[in-house]
């Protein structure tokens, strides 16, 4: 059997970083509907991301962000005045509680570390710094370098191109289904987070693991 990558690239939203944390930190001011508007909030980011994945376009992911919050926000029925509040915070995103300890791990036992998402260079920074984990990752990939969004097959090949290697050589992390998927298919050794025990979305692009917690990262 072949020995595992020693290469770890994680997704970030969602993966390391609770999207959700925003709605809760604010839900006094968001009202009884914060729990629903922060699903409507992700799931148009996400959507707006496919969609110029789709069309072969692109835009920062900040405006992206913002446009989602301010749709998220109408249909929700909350006033849009508090929209640049919950746009200072996303900036600062909580990890999930053992993802520190977990990345630490896995660095201390020699792998290689490094995020690839589709958030902006200097969002991406603002995260891993605010979380304490500049020295943690070798790298940290924007999906703005390759002028498109995930799973648009170049943005995985950013990570095949930091490290100078085969895909085969990469294991992937992801809590998105659709985002392991879309590595399974470039070639990475997926590792699917699926913290509440979700049904299997894409079955025809299995993960080559799952697994509830990153602490069951084997190190």
């Amino acid at each position: 059997m072949d020995a595992p990558p020693k290469i770890f690239v994680f997704d970030a939203y969602g993966t390391l970083f609770d999207v959700h944390c925003v709605a809760r930190i604010h839900a006094g001011a968001l009202g009884p509907a914060w729990d629903r508007f922060s699903s409507v909030w992700r799931t148009k980011q996400l959507e707006y991301t496919w969609m110029h994945a789709g069309m072969g376009t692109c835009r920062p992911f900040r405006d992206v962000t913002r446009q989602s919050l301010l749709y998220a926000l109408a249909e929700c029925g909350i006033e849009p005045g508090i929209a640049p509040v919950l746009l200072e915070t996303y900036q600062r995103l909580e990890p999930f509680p053992e993802v520190p300890d977990a990345v630490r791990r896995l660095k201390s036992a020699g792998a290689t570390l490094a995020v690839l998402s589709n958030s902006d260079p200097d969002m991406l920074d603002d995260l891993v710094e605010s979380a304490a984990l500049g020295g943690v990752f070798n790298h940290v990939i924007s999906a703005r370098s390759a002028g498109t969004f995930k799973p648009a097959p170049q943005v995985y090949a950013l990570a095949t191109e930091a490290y100078g290697v085969a895909p085969y050589a990469i294991r992937f992390v992801s809590s998105n289904r659709w985002d392991a998927a879309g590595a399974k298919a470039f070639g990475f050794r997926t590792v699917w987070l699926n913290r509440r025990a979700l049904p299997d979305e894409y079955p025809d692009f299995p993960a080559d693991e799952t697994i509830a917690d990153l602490s069951e990262l084997p190190a």
